[in-house]
């Protein structure tokens, strides 16, 4: 399988283009990943409901029983709990970093330590959330580091 990028600047979004001679199980495990990651939630604001792609969405928090998503200037309310949210996120970008946030990790820029062993990461937005101890695993994990 041969791979081709290309970079533009003035495209909206991303675009993949997937020319194959055979479909085969490898084709078919690409178009997966890529569906997989494009998933929709529902997001409550001003009253009313939107759909947002889980790529636009910088991390998932709850608080007080309630869980909000949070985009690059905006907040949305979330009905789900937010372990049904962290399902349905399965085998995307997105780790539980504490007890109460799961972070898309595209949006991380750097971590900086803090006391107590934990990090706090830096978003690319200028945000900043708190990685637990209990969690460092999953970060470790996700980047490939040990």
């Amino acid at each position: 399988m041969k791979l081709n990028l290309q970079e533009d600047k003035s495209l909206k979004e991303a675009i993949i283009d997937i020319t194959y001679n055979v479909f085969d199980r490898r084709i078919q495990r690409v178009i997966e990943i890529v569906e997989t990651n494009n998933i929709q939630l529902k997001g409550e604001k001003d009253g009313h409901i939107h759909l947002i792609n889980s790529q636009d969405i910088y991390y998932i928090e709850s608080v007080d029983n309630s869980s909000f998503l949070y985009t690059e200037l905006e907040v949305f309310e979330a009905k789900e709990k937010l372990y049904v949210l962290e399902n349905k996120l399965e085998e995307t970008s997105f780790i539980r970093i504490n007890k109460s946030t799961i972070l898309n990790m595209d949006y991380l820029d750097s971590v900086s330590p803090l006391p107590n062993y934990r990090l706090e990461a830096n978003l690319k937005n200028g945000e900043k959330v708190i990685i637990s101890r209990h969690y460092m695993k999953n970060v470790k994990q996700y980047l490939k580091i040990s």
